[in-house]
């Protein structure tokens, strides 16, 4: 009697073959988002620490202009901080134009704003991580009982109880519990992880906001 994988996958039916390729499928998915959050992350950091290097000077100097043309550069479209930076200049460059540069709060609004849809453009995809890490189990245990089932049609059609006549589909069942886990776990650990660095970033944002709020209520008059 042959208990070897490649015997268990000679026993798969189509049902199983396809809740297998939904699996491997949602495993790709969710090495795939996590691959691209983390470059997402890599970037936005990387960008935003150059950009905080490049326009210290002129934050010294209160250059307003070379502020916002530094932050508009497509070298920092990535960059949680210029964007930060930039929405709430350009919003105070528009209430002084207005003459209503004493009430800064839609500055406060303008940066809290760019926060929010910089933490949205970096839990992008990540419902893909979070649907695989749930369901993944599921769509294992789907595939146990259909290697259950073929485990009682080889008893029927052997007319006997005996381990040759349900060994095929008891070890397909078990597969594809172990596959199910196999997919979910990373997942769930992969998912955890972007979501600590996405709260970490929440922080560094709110943080910048609150600092750069400070620095245009402290230098109204480079506007």
């Amino acid at each position: 009697m042959d208990f070897s994988l490649a015997s268990a996958f000679e026993h798969f039916t189509a049902a199983t073959w396809i809740i297998a390729t939904t699996l491997l499928v949602m495993s790709v998915l969710s090495l795939g988002v996590a691959l691209n959050r983390a470059f997402y992350f890599m970037r936005a950091r990387k960008q935003s620490l150059d950009f905080a290097g490049n326009v210290a000077g002129e934050l010294e100097k209160a250059n307003v202009p070379a502020i916002v043309s530094a932050a508009s550069e497509d070298t920092y479209k990535f960059s949680y901080l210029a964007r930060i930076v930039r929405d709430g200049l350009v919003d105070a460059q528009d209430l002084k134009t207005k003459g209503q540069l004493e009430d800064l709060s839609t500055v406060g609004t303008a940066m809290e704003r760019a926060v929010l849809e910089e933490a949205g453009m970096m839990k992008k995809w990540m419902t893909i991580l979070a649907t695989v890490a749930s369901s993944a189990p599921f769509v294992g245990l789907l595939g146990t009982v259909f290697g259950i089932i073929n485990s009682f049609k080889g008893m029927e059609a052997s007319e006997s109880a005996g381990l040759s006549a349900v060994a095929g589909g008891i070890a397909e069942a078990l597969i594809m519990t172990g596959f199910g886990l196999v997919v979910a776990i990373p997942a769930v650990w992969l998912y955890n992880w972007a979501i600590a660095r996405v709260e970490g970033f929440n922080a560094e944002m709110g943080n910048s906001a609150s600092e750069m709020f400070d620095w245009i209520k402290k230098n109204k008059a480079a506007f």
